[in-house]
């Protein structure tokens, strides 16, 4: 007996002429948040998000079968069990639907694994080792983006005049046009950006940014001066990265004026 014959009652018969078939309502496929995770792990996703329809896989041949015949709105991938051939699958999947959003988390140690994910078209990447609150914040933000509704402007942060960091591009977007940054100018900046108008010590910024990686406060004084040559105008002078004498540094956001104050300092135009 076939599948879809089990799911036809033995007595259809009856009711049907010979050689017809019975109509059977199409199931809908599933539209909630799919994931491959370990479920004794560090990240329990159903008790997390009680409001969402989470369907957990414990194997990578089990999160196959139930990615083909799902519409998840969230892909979930937690490694261990997550390995590179389901990264390679997700990314598959990413590139002939792309109302789905996926994010891989993994240990610290996983840095390459990470990167990877972002190569091959993730949403995010999140440190396991992260704050339980970063953790489930940017989980949430992922699996809020509605199916066919592409980047929203949630998704952009004006860092200078003209001058956007693309959150899920990873990137920065410059009158329009992509300018990759670097793992850490990445999260240098988007942590500063996340926290307008607030001074950080370069003390601060190792341990929330880099998150104690061995380095020196010099090192932050490289990456801010790296950023400030792709963000300002006048790398120089910056007004957008900002430093505060005796504290650190901070982020202060363009005004809605910035190009009027931009054309202030432009020389008159000769009559």
């Amino acid at each position: 007996m076939t599948r879809a014959d089990s799911q036809v009652p033995h007595d259809a018969g009856a009711d049907f002429p010979t050689g017809s078939v019975p109509f059977l309502p199409m199931l809908k496929p599933f539209a909630g948040w799919l994931a491959l995770a370990d479920p004794d792990g560090p990240i329990d996703l159903p008790r997390l998000f009680p409001d969402v329809e989470v369907r957990v896989e414990l194997t990578s041949v089990g999160f196959a079968d139930a990615l083909a015949n799902a519409e998840p709105n969230l892909i979930v991938l937690i490694s261990p069990p997550a390995g590179p051939g389901d990264l390679q699958r997700v990314a598959g999947w990413l590139a002939t639907h792309h109302e789905s959003s996926a994010v891989l988390l993994s240990h610290h140690q996983a840095v390459a694994a990470r990167l990877h994910a972002l190569e091959l078209g993730f949403d995010d990447v999140v440190d396991l080792s992260s704050d339980p609150m970063e953790v489930v914040g940017r989980l949430s933000i992922a699996g809020r983006r509605a199916p066919g509704e592409g980047q929203q402007a949630g998704d952009r942060i004006s860092v200078s005049h003209g001058i956007e960091l693309d959150l899920r591009a990873r990137a920065i977007r410059r009158d329009g046009h992509l300018i990759s940054l670097r793992p850490k100018e990445l999260a240098l900046l988007e942590f500063l950006a996340m926290h307008p108008g607030r001074a950080f010590s370069r003390e601060e910024l190792l341990g929330r940014v880099w998150r104690g990686v061995a380095g020196n406060e010099r090192m932050v004084d490289v990456y801010v001066f790296s950023l400030r040559a792709k963000i300002e105008r006048d790398p120089a002078n910056p007004i957008h990265l900002v430093t505060v004498r005796g504290s650190g540094y901070l982020f202060d956001p363009p005004s809605a004026s910035a190009s009027d104050l931009e054309n202030v300092n432009k020389p008159p135009t000769p009559r």
